[in-house]
């Protein structure tokens, strides 16, 4: 596809500074990650996963039969995909905010790093985002526990930083999943239009003052 990333190899864990190109685990063999690298590929460039196991096994330059080694049907590769992405990306975000610098809120330093992740893991990040909005299934329920988990990294590491108050109200649970819905949003806004980048980032800053304040606003929490 024209303005995709190189295919992704395998490198070091994503840091706060530069997100790496790897989305799989280093234990799976070639003919796995080819086949997991083809079916995002595909996925992002056709915009669904209704293609033909002989179509995923062509763009993986493999053999028909050698797919059935690793996988029965599409439809189970996409939960692996969805875990191995969420998990970096869970990891990388916490990175990020143990570089937020002293006395700054977090909104830039994240939201940049991620911005940087979604445009090296375009095809994937798309991907993420449709399963997301998609029907249920077993690829939306890795996805949806993963960014679960990435709430409660959020909640604690930014009360540790003293972002959050140490006495928080359950509604700011809801209040994180807004920040990360927008956040997500203007990752794809990016991936569209990387020359937005400056605006974007204010952008963000902006949601999470507004979001986090307006939930930590005495009548919110008395409600």
């Amino acid at each position: 596809m024209s303005g995709s990333p190189p295919t992704r190899k395998k490198s070091p864990k994503a840091s706060a500074i530069t997100p790496t190109t790897s989305s799989f685990k280093s234990e799976y063999g070639q003919g796995r990650r080819k086949l997991l690298e083809a079916v995002t590929r595909l996925a992002a460039r056709e915009g669904h996963t209704r293609f033909s196991l002989r179509e995923l096994a062509k763009e993986a330059g493999l053999g028909h039969n050698s797919l059935y080694r690793h996988f029965n049907n599409v439809d189970e590769m996409i939960p692996e995909l969805m875990e191995d992405f969420s998990q970096d990306l869970r990891e990388g975000l916490r990175q990020a905010r143990k570089a937020v610098p002293p006395g700054e809120t977090p909104a830039k330093t994240v939201v940049s790093w991620l911005l940087d992740f979604a445009l090296v893991h375009r095809d994937i990040f798309l991907l993420s985002m449709r399963q997301r909005v998609g029907p249920p299934g077993a690829a939306r329920v890795a996805l949806e526990k993963n960014l679960q988990a990435i709430r409660q990294d959020m909640l604690s590491e930014l009360g540790a930083l003293g972002h959050l108050p140490s006495k928080l109200h359950p509604r700011m649970d809801w209040a994180l999943e807004m920040v990360i819905d927008q956040s997500f949003r203007l990752c794809i806004e990016y991936i569209e239009h990387p020359d937005q980048r400056e605006d974007i980032l204010v952008r963000a800053q902006l949601s999470f003052a507004w979001i986090i304040g307006g939930a930590l606003a005495p009548s919110a929490q008395s409600r």
